[in-house]
């Protein structure tokens, strides 16, 4: 598999956003290295059809085994991350994903039934070989999240221009409860470069966050990436299939 390179590295890469000249359809011309943005047939984010997604016996409960770590919090400009560097792996596929960072996208990214989300959160592990493996976890209008919550006068210092934050120790084992159910598929990063190989978890379960939370990951991003999801692409052929622990 190819060794590919993190959304964090890409400081170097031409600028994208996710409107006007610099948006989504436009990020495959942004730059030689894009080029899968709009050339590759396995990209990311999808529409989950419920109806069409595959029962799968032989998947298993996904297995991690996180652990407490210093975290950062860095506006990106393109979205609100938090670093850790390595918090710990998913375990599948014969590997073991370091949990490198998570980030937010509002709205989601990934719909289901053509039904999007308010938000989104992508948990972002890396092999050793370069290959990626990312949870996605979606949001419904609520209750605030307790996780965002920990976070949420961070996000205001962000805002007013504060580019990064050492947040201290951040318990990751609490960003996800046992998986009942989940969709699995390969596809890309939703960013440029848009590589793709990306082996794709959407848990089932869904969590709520509040209004107010929402306006708080909005407010630290540059005017053009307010809306920070990538359209849904197409899926050429590509089956999901759905685990579920009745």
């Amino acid at each position: 598999m190819e060794i590919v390179h993190d959304e964090a590295e890409l400081e170097t890469s031409a600028e994208f956003s996710y409107s006007g000249d610099t948006g989504p359809d436009k990020w495959g011309s942004l730059s030689p290295d894009y080029k899968k943005c709009s050339k590759g047939k396995s990209q990311s984010p999808i529409n989950i059809v419920e109806d069409k997604a595959v029962p799968d016996k032989t998947l298993k409960p996904l297995r991690r085994q996180y652990y407490p770590v210093n975290a950062t919090l860095v506006n990106n400009g393109y979205n609100v991350e938090l670093d850790f560097g390595n918090a710990g792996v998913l375990i599948g596929n014969g590997k073991n994903y370091t949990l490198q960072h998570m980030h937010w996208h509002t709205r989601s990214e990934h719909t289901i039934d053509n039904a999007p989300f308010a938000a989104e959160l992508h948990l972002v592990h890396k092999a050793w070989d370069g290959s990626f493996s990312v949870i996605s976890i979606l949001y419904k209008p609520g209750k605030p999240d307790p996780i965002i919550t920990k976070i949420q006068s961070q996000l205001a210092e962000l805002a007013d221009g504060t580019a990064k934050i050492d947040i201290g120790t951040f318990d990751t084992s609490q960003l996800w409860k046992k998986a009942n159910k989940y969709y699995k598929y390969v596809g890309s990063l939703t960013t440029p470069p848009c590589t793709e190989n990306v082996i794709w978890h959407v848990l089932g379960e869904e969590r709520s966050i509040s209004q107010a939370q929402i306006d708080a990951l909005k407010a630290p991003l540059l005017p053009a990436n307010k809306n920070n999801y990538r359209p849904v692409q197409p899926l050429n052929g590509r089956k999901v299939a759905l685990f579920h622990d009745y």
